[in-house]
């Protein structure tokens, strides 16, 4: 059984993200071989950070709590808007309290935007990011388009065609986890 968190990187009123993260959520719940959870930035309220993780002695319980479920990680999804061409700070506030914790593990990044462009550009950013962390985004894409219209007020899927990529990217994620973990138990 792999576990497989999701954060959740938004904290904007109205967030159109976290319909999406939802949605996702829910299908990783359906596979047989995932145990999942919603890890929401906005929820765990983690402070600015002035110093890693592993160099305080005074960390705050949110800040535990998120790398202790990090650590456990087998892979990571990210389910993040486009904010201005880039992803918000609060997820880079976040992502940046950490690093052993990342070492070798397998994120899918799902972009989301209100455009057509589905939030590429915050992709690309991101990805360098992951790989600085020592994370290992997966090539496999799942951006979300103009999410206003993919998804209804209550998060309701309207895109059908949506559920089939998502499934698609889930599975791609899952090769990469499984493909990792070997190597993981490897090098132990």
């Amino acid at each position: 059984m792999y576990y497989i968190p999701v954060i959740l990187g938004s904290v904007r009123r109205n967030r159109e993200t976290a319909k999406v993260a939802r949605f996702v959520l829910d299908l990783m719940k359906e596979l047989p071989c995932v145990t999942a959870e919603l890890l929401d930035l906005k929820s765990l309220d983690l402070p600015m950070m002035e110093e890693r993780l592993r160099f305080r002695d005074d960390p705050p319980p949110a800040l535990s709590e998120f790398s202790g479920r990090i650590s456990r990680a087998d892979a990571i999804v990210i389910v993040t808007p486009e904010y201005n061409s880039g992803y918000p700070g609060v997820l880079k506030n976040a992502l940046d309290y950490l690093k052993d914790e990342y070492k070798r593990k397998p994120f899918g990044i799902i972009t989301v935007s209100s455009a057509w462009s589905g939030g590429m550009l915050c992709l690309t950013a991101l990805r360098q990011v992951i790989l600085h962390l020592g994370g290992i985004p997966i090539p496999a894409i799942l951006p979300v388009c103009r999410v206003q219209d993919a998804f209804d007020e209550q998060g309701t899927l309207r895109d059908l065609q949506f559920r089939q990529r998502a499934e698609q990217y889930l599975g791609e994620l899952l090769w990469f986890t499984e493909a990792l973990a070997v190597q993981r138990s490897r090098s132990t």
